[in-house]
């Protein structure tokens, strides 16, 4: 269903219209290939209710609500400058409901009483460096069946091996199983997914 059909099934007011088309235009945005490599591989049913760590300017949410039907978003960055491209990003969804976003670490996140089917952080160093404290946060927002997934583009393939093993490391130290892994074939990307003992 094209936007226009979308917007002409909804109750939209025309001055309403032009905002939705610039911001449906995504596709046209310049991706990175780790973002659309990595949402791509989340598993998104659409009725998830998601937390992304570390969103940068929110290309990365702008694809996970493209693909969200019933589900929300929040996402989360130490960085006020760009949690506010993130906010003009993707305001349209943020005003709806859909999304929800931060400045904050993942360290100091007080979520209320909303629990994540999937936590994801895209090239976040801290989970193959010094993860214990975030892995203990994330642990508490996860639903019980919940699972984390973190990826990484390193500068050059010949990191991926180093960095994978670390990230398992710290994984498992803080009781955490690696529950799959998947590395791209044309380019140096990692991806773990991971869930509590």
């Amino acid at each position: 269903m094209s936007i226009l059909t979308t917007l002409a099934s909804a109750s939209v007011c025309p001055s309403d219209i032009a905002e939705p088309l610039m911001l449906s235009t995504r596709t046209e945005m310049n991706v990175p290939e780790r973002l659309a490599w990595t949402i791509d591989r989340l598993g998104i049913a659409g009725n998830e209710t998601m937390l992304e760590i570390g969103g940068g300017r929110g290309i990365a949410a702008a694809l996970v609500l493209s693909k969200l039907t019933t589900g929300r978003l929040v996402g989360i960055d130490r960085s006020g400058t760009a949690i506010e491209a993130a906010r003009a990003l993707n305001q349209v969804d943020e005003r709806a409901g859909r999304l929800r976003l931060i400045q904050t670490a993942i360290e100091s996140f007080d979520a209320g009483v909303d629990r994540f089917d999937i936590v994801f952080a895209i090239n976040v160093n801290l989970f193959w460096i010094d993860a214990g404290a975030a892995l203990e946060t994330v642990r508490g927002l996860l639903k019980p069946d919940g699972r984390l997934v973190l990826a990484y583009e390193p500068p050059s393939a010949s990191q991926i091996e180093s960095i994978s093993a670390r990230l398992r490391i710290n994984l498992e130290a803080a009781g955490w199983q690696v529950t799959a892994t998947d590395r791209a074939e044309q380019a140096p990307l990692l991806l773990a997914t991971a869930s509590p003992f």
